[in-house]
C-alpha cells in the first residue's frame, strides 16, 4: 500500500531554514493521526452519557490503574492492531489541561486478556489471563493545553508496539510514577453506573492496597495493519522499507540536508546533516516501535512521515 502526503508548495507556505519549528509531541500526534486516519477504527468505552471523574491516569504521583472490558464491547476491534488510547476531561472542566508542559518520567501501558468483569478481584495479577504485553514504556510528554475541556478526546497516548486484539476480554493496565505537573481528573462513570461490574470494571492503587475505582471513559484506536512497505512524501520522495530493521532509505527528487527522528513522546532521538537526494539512516540502535521521520530539504521545506522500527 502506498500513502501519499500532499504539502502545499505555494510561496506563502514555504518555510525557510531560519524559521523552522521543531515538532512537539502534540504535532507528532497530529501527523500520526493524519497518516492513519483512513485505516483506523475507534471504540469508546463505556457507551454511556453519565459522568463522574477519576484521577488515576493523570495523577501526579505513583498510580497503577487497571481497566477490564468485556469482549462484547469490543467486537469492532476484533482482528485489528490496537495503536493508542485516549482519555478526556469531565464536562465540568473549566480549562484545558495541563497549564504547562507536563512530563511523566515513566508511563507504562500493558494489554492482555482479562477475566470477566464480574469476576474482577482487588488483585491486579488475579485479573490477568495469560501473559501481559507491554505496549508502551518510557517518558510521556503532554504539551500544555493538549487535553481539551470540550468533551472530546484530543490527546492520544500512542503505543510503542501495536497490539493484535483477538476478541477476548481486554485488560488495560496503566502504570506511572507521577508527573512534573499538577494532577487532573478525567471523565469517568461511577461504580453504580449501568454495566459497571458486568461489561466493564476497574481497580487502582498508589502505594497501598488495591481498591475499586471509577471506570474512565477510554477511546481505543486501532489500525487494520502494521504500516506499509513504502511511504511517499509530497509526491516526490519515499521512505523504505517500512517497517525497517537496521537501515531506513529515503529517496527524494530534492536535495535533503537534514534528517531528524522523533519518538512518540516528541523527543528527538536521532539527527543527521547530509547533502544528498537518497540518504540512508542507520536505525539499528533504536528500540522497536513507532517513530516520526522529519526531512528538511535545501530550500528549508520540511516534511514528516511515520515509520516502524522492527
Amino acid at each position: 500500500m502506498l500513502i501519499k502526503l500532499h504539502f502545499s508548495k505555494s510561496r506563502n507556505y514555504l518555510v525557510s531554514k531560519s524559521r523552522k519549528v521543531l515538532l512537539t509531541g502534540f504535532t507528532l500526534s497530529m501527523i500520526l493521526l493524519s497518516i492513519t486516519a483512513k485505516a483506523q477504527t475507534t471504540v469508546t468505552i463505556p457507551n454511556l452519557t453519565t459522568t463522574s471523574s477519576f484521577t488515576g491516569p493523570f495523577a501526579n504521583n505513583t498510580r497503577t490503574y487497571q481497566m477490564i472490558i468485556d469482549d462484547t464491547q469490543l467486537t469492532a476491534l476484533n482482528g485489528k492492531y490496537l495503536t493508542s488510547i485516549s482519555f478526556r476531561l469531565p464536562s465540568t472542566a473549566a480549562a484545558a489541561w495541563p497549564a504547562a508542559n507536563t512530563t511523566y518520567s515513566d508511563y507504562q501501558i500493558y494489554l492482555s486478556d482479562g477475566v470477566d468483569p464480574v469476576n474482577r478481584q482487588l488483585n491486579f495479577a488475579a485479573n490477568i489471563v495469560g501473559a501481559q504485553t507491554q505496549v508502551r514504556s518510557g517518558s510521556l510528554l503532554i504539551p500544555a493545553g493538549s487535553v481539551s475541556n470540550n468533551g472530546t478526546f484530543t490527546f492520544e497516548i500512542t503505543f510503542n508496539t501495536p497490539y493484535l486484539y483477538t476478541g477476548t476480554n481486554l485488560a488495560i493496565e496503566v502504570r506511572h510514577t507521577g508527573s512534573s505537573g499538577n494532577s487532573t481528573s478525567v471523565d469517568a462513570v461511577g461504580t453504580s453506573a449501568s454495566g459497571y461490574g458486568s461489561l466493564f470494571t476497574a481497580c487502582w492503587a498508589s502505594t497501598g492496597n488495591v481498591m475499586q475505582g471509577n471506570f474512565t471513559y477510554v477511546k481505543i484506536n486501532s489500525a487494520n495493519s502494521l504500516g506499509v512497505k513504502s511511504v511517499e512524501i509530497d509526491g516526490g520522495a519515499s521512505v523504505y522499507p517500512n517497517p525497517a530493521k537496521d537501515q531506513l532509505n529515503v529517496k527524494s527528487s530534492n536535495e535533503i540536508v537534514e534528517l531528524h527522528i522523533f519518538n512518540m513522546a516528541g523527543q528527538k532521538v536521532l539527527s543527521q546533516k547530509i547533502s544528498e537526494k537518497n540518504p540512508q539512516l542507520n536505525i539499528s540502535m533504536l528500540t522497536t516501535g513507532n517513530y516520526i521521520l522529519q526531512t528538511i530539504d535545501k530550500n528549508g521545506n520540511s516534511t514528516s512521515t511515520r515509520f516502524i522500527k522492527e
